[in-house]
């Protein structure tokens, strides 16, 4: 006899040519798939009584070793059960509110519920994040780019790019008149609007449907990037260095890429340090995702921040794990393109990096991504096209 392993992504096509009843389809998928999450640092009390429970209905929870004969006063917790057995875990922890069990019923209540990622309308285009995936291209019109420093700067040579990538397949112009490289000094709004606005202008009197990205963290600049036909903001700093910007995302009403930042590109790369990388990673997002909400923000695409006070490992480990920031059932957008961590692996310079942006692409195709941002859409748009085809 012959048996064969199957992942979740192929359960409904073996359930059809198996000839099992379509009515019967989604008991099915609820019984394969097994959700498995991590909580940290909870009451060791409120973690032995969660583990019963689990027990109970068919899961199981794992923590600290000394938990049971309640040596530690916390630990983390590994949750592991089907969709089903979550929700009646719920359903008895609706009376147990004591040792943390209430917060924790709430966390998991939000977690489970998360089904599909909300689309974004943009004009004349819908971002579909649960079935199709998308191509931001970069465009520097900056003199210290580490990339292309210099190379847009000028306003043809601007234009001229955005056109290319445009046919190229780019779905969305990401626009940067301040260079946020390593060590990279400030800009002043005037400058930095000199270089942006021109562009943003032109692309959107020849290109009406195409969609511009403002890449900067300066309100000023967010404003008027907008007023003259811009569509997302895409703010390295996550809305925090300059305490206007949620004003401007607020009355505008548009979509924003929240990203993560050590520190800032003065001295982000100064030995950044972290205890627990996609922890903190975590904890920066859920509370940027929940101060932008309380704000009225709901349209928002969340960034890891590959290089930005990061170390060769870190980046690494982002791409490696970045199935965990789907939990916030938001868009993630990523960026590798052509950055120093691939140098370091390959040993290749800036100017032929693009077979390892992607091979980390994939990677991160594969992980959860949804939007990546690059300098060679050409070739992405391809790798999309062949992880669709291959996914669909």
């Amino acid at each position: 006899m012959n048996v064969r392993k199957i992942n979740k992504n192929e359960l409904t096509e073996e359930l059809t040519k198996a000839g099992v009843d379509v009515r019967a389809f989604d008991i099915f998928k609820l019984k394969s798939e097994i959700l498995i999450f991590k909580l940290y640092d909870i009451d060791a009390r409120g973690a032995n009584i969660l583990k019963q429970e689990f027990l109970s209905k068919g899961g199981d929870v794992a923590v600290h070793k000394n938990v049971a004969s309640f040596k530690t006063a916390h630990t983390d917790a590994i949750t592991m059960g089907t969709q089903k057995i979550y929700e009646e875990v719920i359903k008895k922890l609706e009376f147990e509110t004591y040792f943390g069990l209430n917060e924790i019923k709430e966390t998991l209540k939000k977690v489970i519920s998360r089904k599909q990622i909300p689309g974004i309308k943009i004009r004349d285009k819908s971002f579909d994040f649960n079935n199709a995936h998308y191509i931001m291209g970069i465009l520097n019109a900056t003199p210290d780019s580490f990339s292309d420093g210099g190379k847009f700067l000028a306003f043809e040579s601007a234009i001229k790019h955005a056109e290319e990538m445009i046919t190229e397949g780019a779905d969305i112009i990401d626009i940067g008149g301040e260079s946020t490289r390593p060590g990279a000094d400030d800009v002043s709004e005037e400058n930095e609007l000199s270089r942006v606005i021109p562009i943003i202008k032109e692309l959107r009197s020849n290109f009406s449907d195409i969609v511009i990205s403002i890449d900067t963290y300066k309100s000023k600049v967010a404003k008027k990037a907008l007023e003259n036909g811009a569509d997302i903001i895409n703010d390295i700093s996550g809305l925090r260095f300059d305490s206007e910007m949620v004003n401007v995302v607020a009355d505008f009403d548009v979509p924003v890429v929240i990203m993560h930042i050590k520190g800032t590109p003065k001295d982000m790369q100064r030995n950044p340090v972290y205890e627990d990388l996609i922890k903190e990673l975590l904890e920066y997002f859920n509370e940027r995702i929940d101060a932008l909400n309380k704000q009225g923000i709901e349209q928002i695409i969340i960034d890891p921040g590959i290089g930005f006070g990061k170390e060769l490992d870190d980046n690494l480990q982002i791409i490696k794990y970045l199935k965990a920031f789907t939990i916030f059932g938001l868009p993630i957008l990523i960026g590798t393109s052509r950055k120093s961590f691939i140098g370091h692996i390959t040993g290749e310079p800036i100017e032929e990096r693009l077979t390892g942006t992607l091979a980390a692409n994939s990677i991160a195709l594969v992980n959860g991504a949804n939007i990546l941002r690059v300098h060679d859409v050409k070739p992405h748009k391809e790798l999309i096209k062949i992880f669709e085809a291959i996914n669909k």
